[in-house]
């Protein structure tokens, strides 16, 4: 067994892109066994307080959404909407 330490991001989509060296192109294509370590987080911004803050908070967390195309494979909002809120039996009671 080797082991070698490389950086890496995490994507928004959960993938992770490693750049392996050229000296391990023999092991390309075969399997290895991955442990990952999470550096701690940074600390987070304050929650924004203030009814302005929050819509500037939103707009930039939408923005980001809509960047990364999260919302991409939804062909009809409306019909979307509709099955995300219809009725369905809740957990525990009869239907």
């Amino acid at each position: 067994m080797q082991a070698i330490e490389l950086a890496a991001t995490i994507s928004l989509q959960g993938h992770i892109d490693l750049d392996l060296p050229e000296t391990l192109r023999g092991s390309f294509g075969q399997p290895a066994r991955v442990l990952l370590l999470l550096d701690a987080p940074a600390p987070s911004a304050a929650a924004p307080r203030t009814i302005a803050e929050r819509r500037a908070a939103l707009r930039t967390a939408l923005a980001a959404a809509a960047a990364v195309g999260v919302f991409a494979d939804i062909e009809d909002p409306v019909a979307w909407q509709r099955a995300e809120r219809a009725d369905r039996p809740l957990p525990g009671r009869d239907a």
